[in-house]
């Protein structure tokens, strides 16, 4: 998928380290989306899903209060069916079967192990919304 194949989606980057937020918001604005949202954790996460209505989310695992997989049960059970069968990508350090199993039991779509490249970004997401 080129750059230009991306700028009907939007993406919303959920990850509580302020740098590597920034850092995946300017990675994803040059694969060319037509927006890129940002949350802090996963709590201001399902808040920006229901502002933004986003086509896609890259989610770290690892966040406080609410983490990746907490974002990720109360997004599959929400009122909105949109919302519910919405594309999550999940970025984490570690990367181990039974975090994999169940992150893929509540309906993760795909794991990017960190850090993030434009090249595997663009991989994963070409996937998710080719």
């Amino acid at each position: 998928m080129t750059a230009a194949a991306f700028g009907d989606f939007s993406v919303l980057v959920i990850e509580d380290e302020k740098f590597t937020r920034m850092v995946l918001a300017k990675m994803l604005g040059t694969l060319g989306f037509k927006a890129v949202h940002q949350a802090e954790d996963g709590e201001s996460g399902l808040a920006a899903v229901a502002t933004h209505d986003p086509d896609v989310v890259v989610c770290d695992v690892e966040m406080q209060p609410l983490d990746g997989l907490g974002f990720l049960k109360a997004l599959r059970v929400s009122d909105n069916a949109r919302h519910r069968g919405l594309p999550v990508v999940f970025m984490t350090n570690r990367a181990d079967k039974d975090r994999m199993a169940e992150a893929a039991a509540h309906g993760a779509d795909t794991f990017i192990v960190k850090p993030a490249t434009p090249d595997n970004l663009r991989e994963k997401l070409s996937a998710k919304l080719g």
